[in-house]
Formats: C-alpha cells, sequence, structure tokens
C-alpha cells in the first residue's frame, strides 16, 4: 500500500499543479454553460429558413382552396398549363417550387408532388404537409355542416401536471423533463470524462515505456503496485475536479439568487422567484391600485406565482442526496473499471498508431451504453430494458445515473454497483497480468494472440 500510495501522490500532484488543470477548473463550467447558451440561442433564433419563397401551385380540388392563407413565408402563383414549364422554371430559380395536389377525394390526400431544385427540410415537408391535412380537415367538417369559427372553438387543449406520491405518503411536483435533462447531462458527463481521464492512465503508461523511465521504477515498485497508484492518482484527480465544479456551480446560483431573485432572510426559493418576476413585470403591491388595477396586478401576480412554482417546485423536489452520491459511485467505478483497461492497453502498445486496434472493443460498450442513455433510459427508466442495462457492469455507470432521478429501490443500486465492484476486481485481476509482462515489453507490435498469452 505504502507503494500504491506514493505512485497515487505523484500521478495526483503532478496533474493538479499542473495549470492546465487549474484553469480548465475554472473556466471549464464557463465554457460549458457559454457552449449550451449558444446552442440554444442557435437553434432559437438562426435554426429556420424564413427565406420568401414563390411556389406555383396546382390544385385539381377546388373545395381544397389551398391558394386561400397560405403557409407562412410562401407565396402561390398559379401553375402554367404544360407541366414541362413549370419543371423549367423550377430549374432555372425562377419559382422556388412546384405544388400539385390531384386528390379528389379529401379524405385522404395521397397523390400531391412538391417539385423543388433544392431539397426541403423534414421540418418543412412536415409543416405542408400539416397544413394540407388541415385545409382537409376543414372541407370535411364543414361538409358536416360546422363552421371555421366553430371547428376552431372545438379544439381542445391538454396540459398534465405530475404529482409524485413520496413513499411516507407525501405529495410533491415533478417534471418528467427536468429529471431527463438531469439524467442525461450525468450521463454524458460520466461518457466524456471516462475517456479522457482513462486516456490519461493509458498515455502515462505509454509515456513511461516509450522513455524507458519505467525499467527505473519497477525496479523498487512491483507492476501491479504501479498501475494501482496511476488509476487511483488520475481518479483522484477526476474527483478534485468535480468537486470544485460543484461548488462553483452552487456559488453561482447562489450569486444569481442573491443578483437577480432580490431574496430576502427567510425566504424560500419559491418565494425569492416570485418576489423577483413580481418586481420585474410591475406587479409588486395589489393594494396600491384600485379597481380594475387590482384585477390586473392580482392576476399578474397570480400568474408570476404560478410561472415560479412551475420551474422552482419540480427543480426543489429532486433526490439531490441520492443524485450525486450514485453519480460519485458510479463515475469511480466506472472509471475504475475502464482506466483499468486502458492501463493495460497503454502497457502493451509501444506507440500511439498500436493504440486503434484495442481500443474499439473496449469503447463499443460505452459507447453503447450512451445509446441506451438517449432511447430506452429516457422513454422508459424503470423498463426491463433499461434495468437490464444499469446491471451490465460495462453499462451500468452511464444508464444508472440516467434513472437515479426517477428514484431507483436502493435494492437494485447495491446489486448494480456491486457488480460493478466485482467486474472491475477482475479486470485490474486480468489487466495486471498484461501490464506486468507488456509495461517491458518492446519492439514487437503486439497483437490479440500476445496478449492472451501474457493472460495466460
Amino acid at each position: 500500500m505504502r507503494n500504491i500510495f506514493v505512485v497515487f501522490k505523484r500521478e495526483y500532484l503532478t496533474r493538479v499543479k499542473n495549470k492546465t488543470f487549474i484553469i480548465m477548473t475554472f473556466l471549464a463550467p464557463l465554457l460549458m454553460v457559454g457552449f449550451y447558451a449558444a446552442t440554444i440561442y442557435i437553434a432559437t433564433e438562426t435554426g429556420e429558413d424564413n427565406r420568401t419563397k414563390t411556389v406555383y401551385l396546382t390544385d385539381y380540388n377546388p373545395s381544397l382552396m389551398l391558394s386561400n392563407n397560405p403557409p407562412a413565408n410562401y407565396v402561390f402563383l398559379p401553375a402554367p398549363s404544360s407541366e414541362d414549364s413549370a419543371i423549367a422554371d423550377v430549374k432555372s430559380g425562377a419559382v422556388f417550387g412546384w405544388l400539385k395536389v390531384e386528390d379528389l377525394d379529401t379524405r385522404a390526400i395521397d397523390s400531391a408532388t412538391y417539385y423543388t431544385s433544392e431539397t426541403p427540410s423534414l421540418v418543412e415537408m412536415e409543416g405542408l404537409k400539416e397544413w394540407i391535412k388541415g385545409k382537409a380537415n376543414k372541407h370535411q367538417f364543414a361538409k358536416m355542416g360546422l363552421r371555421e369559427s366553430q371547428i376552431d372553438s372545438a379544439q381542445a387543449s391538454c396540459d398534465i401536471l405530475t404529482k409524485e406520491v413520496s413513499n411516507s405518503g407525501d405529495v410533491q411536483e415533478s417534471s418528467s423533463t427536468l429529471k431527463s435533462g438531469i439524467g442525461f447531462a450525468l450521463a454524458f458527463m460520466i461518457y466524456i470524462f471516462i475517456f479522457v481521464y482513462g486516456s490519461m492512465v493509458m498515455r502515462s503508461a505509454m509515456e513511461e515505456k516509450t522513455n524507458r523511465i519505467v525499467e527505473v521504477i519497477v525496479s523498487s515498485v512491483k507492476p501491479f503496485h504501479l498501475m494501482m497508484g496511476k488509476i487511483f492518482g488520475v481518479a483522484a484527480v477526476g474527483l478534485t475536479q468535480f468537486l470544485a465544479w460543484i461548488v462553483l456551480a452552487v456559488g453561482l446560483v447562489m450569486g444569481i439568487s442573491a443578483m437577480f431573485l432580490n431574496s430576502g432572510d427567510g425566504m424560500s426559493t419559491q418565494e425569492a422567484v416570485q418576489k423577483g418576476i413580481e418586481a420585474r413585470t410591475g406587479m409588486a403591491t395589489v393594494g396600491a391600485m384600485g379597481g380594475e388595477g387590482v384585477q390586473v396586478a392580482a392576476s399578474g401576480s397570480q400568474g408570476a406565482r404560478d410561472l415560479a412554482a412551475e420551474f422552482t417546485e419540480p427543480l426543489s423536489n429532486l433526490p439531490y442526496v441520492e443524485i450525486i452520491a450514485v453519480f460519485l459511485l458510479f463515475f469511480v467505478g466506472g472509471y475504475l473499471l475502464y482506466s483499468s483497461i486502458f492501463a493495460a492497453i497503454g502497457s502493451a502498445v509501444n506507440q500511439e498508431s498500436d493504440v486503434q486496434q484495442f481500443m474499439m472493443p473496449v469503447t463499443l460498450p460505452l459507447v453503447f451504453g450512451f445509446v441506451i442513455a438517449q432511447t430506452v433510459a429516457l422513454k422508459a427508466p424503470h423498463g426491463a430494458m433499461a434495468k437490464l442495462f444499469s446491471m451490465i457492469p460495462l453499462t451500468s455507470p452511464i444508464v444508472m445515473v440516467v434513472r437515479a432521478p426517477f428514484g431507483v429501490p436502493l435494492s437494485e443500486l447495491a446489486l448494480s454497483f456491486g457488480l460493478l465492484v466485482l467486474m472491475f476486481v477482475v479486470m485490474v485481476w486480468l489487466s495486471s497480468r498484461i501490464y506486468r509482462i507488456g509495461i517491458l515489453s518492446y519492439g514487437k507490435k503486439p497483437t490479440w494472440k500476445d496478449l492472451w498469452k501474457w493472460l495466460r
């Protein structure tokens, strides 16, 4: 253990004292916030095609009245009688496209054709289909004697408020969207950092091997102790960075709350948000107004309360202790499992170009776990498929943290983490057999046959 601690201390202090590590520890949260803010801004501000599109229209069913109220940014012109002329105008760019609807039966519009020299996006095609379907539906309703105003007034809306009942019988507001977003963000962090910190272990082993430093080191430290010291040292670096980010994130949230929410002593988060919204919408004091003003202020104040509750209550009801505990446990467990494999790879290869043949089989389960996190776990976090892959050690570090915000029974967490630890112990034993031989092997490019021989 003393030798492992010496290697651990060297690996940890070397990386923590590095200027790049210190800068990125403080800069990374800001970069991540800036990245997501820029992504949202680009998606909302420049994600739509706002060009005015002049399109020829041929409609063999006058009852559809497609020429009336065209979709936004579309201008319809009567199409030429000659089909060749219409296509030639589309080709030359005289018009953006040509929409031809030949259906006479409005119950099924299945003969519509859209000619264009520029492949339209999925959003644009879905918009056109929905617009034509809406016209057909209105015609069908009109045949039943319903006016357009009656049709519009008959349209129903639906909004479901989620209430979660705890084991103690308490009823709290919940949000599936919020939980899915948090779970996916945590899974993405584990996915990225297993690669980042696992690669650190691999490169560290490669550097010492290629520089022949390891020949001196193993004269006083056993290869197994060297490997475990590297793995635990880099793990401590990752945990240090995560804890620093958590502290910075909490500080940012508290700072923003103090600046923008006007919170006071003894005021809850929801009350602080409500007060901040009311102060900035000019609806602070209902009693200071009279007559109609009182009613407007009261409704506005209620709207502010509803808005505050919508965003703050589900957030305040999240099981933060469980989420953070699951994240840290499975982050450490997943890292230790994969880093032991990366260490074995780093000890076996002689140069960077030899890594690729061994990396693919190792990273595929990790990538597959991330795919499962995006699909099965987000759609059915308590389903059989999500439970299965949260038990398999190679995928559980990612899938389990996606399920954590939705609440996972303690028995499942214990079983999943136990299997992960067991897999880590087995993998460390196998990796150490490769490491003790591979770290001193030079010249020959290793093959899978060589690794199998070293394992035996």
